[in-house]
């Protein structure tokens, strides 16, 4: 009996070493496995939610308001030249024009006033200038208007004030005249010799009023 009991303990002992050995392996493994699927799951889920923030952004994008992406551009205007460059173009056809007049070459010289003028629409010195040659032609409402743009454009030139003057003197209207003479001689009290020796105000010279301005 005791024999038996000993040979039993024994096989039991045998038998529990045996599966003992291998059942830290078995635990590792379990372990392993568990960890492995966790893993699986984590991922899983990660790329699920990456998948819907994906889509989620790409709806955003797509349904929002789209951008007018044909713009078409604004159509410029002419380029603006810098006054003091339009000046300078006046200035030099003018020059052109004064040379001309002075030696004769009236045609010539209207023409550069009137490309001075081109240049420089408020060139008042070629206004004046272009006003007296179409004295000249006997085109006096012409005449008339560039004189008084002149004035307009500047009041203190006393050139203009002048030449209307000989207008209306020639033009037989002799109280327009004075009173423009006037006007020229309290700009420019050296237009009362002007006005004694100018052959065009004949008209006007043995008028009381023409006495009275040009004898102050």
């Amino acid at each position: 009996m005791s024999y038996i009991h000993q040979a039993l303990k024994k096989a039991q002992v045998e038998r529990d070493d045996r599966y003992g050995k291998y059942g830290g392996i078995i635990s590792s493994r379990s372990k392993k496995s568990g960890l492995g699927k966790k893993s699986i799951l984590l991922i899983i889920v990660s790329l699920a939610i990456l998948f819907l923030a994906f889509m989620s952004y790409s709806w955003l994008d797509f349904s929002g308001p789209q951008v007018e992406t044909n713009i078409v551009p604004k159509k410029r205007g002419p380029v603006q030249r810098p006054v003091h460059e339009k000046t300078s173009d006046a200035m030099e056809l003018y020059e052109r024009g004064k040379e001309d007049h002075k030696g004769g070459r009236l045609n010539r010289a209207k023409m550069w006033y009137e490309k001075a003028l081109i240049a420089d629409p408020g060139y008042v010195v070629a206004l004046n200038n272009l006003g007296v040659l179409l004295i000249k032609d006997e085109n006096y409402p012409a005449a008339r208007s560039r004189f008084e743009k002149a004035i307009r454009l500047k009041p203190g030139y006393v050139d203009p004030y002048y030449n209307l003057v000989c207008l209306f003197a020639l033009t037989d209207r002799p109280e327009q005249a004075l009173r423009y003479l006037k006007r020229a001689v309290a700009i420019h009290p050296e237009v009362k010799t002007w006005a004694l020796e100018d052959a065009d105000l004949g008209k006007l010279h043995n008028l009381a009023g023409f006495k009275g301005i040009v004898d102050r």
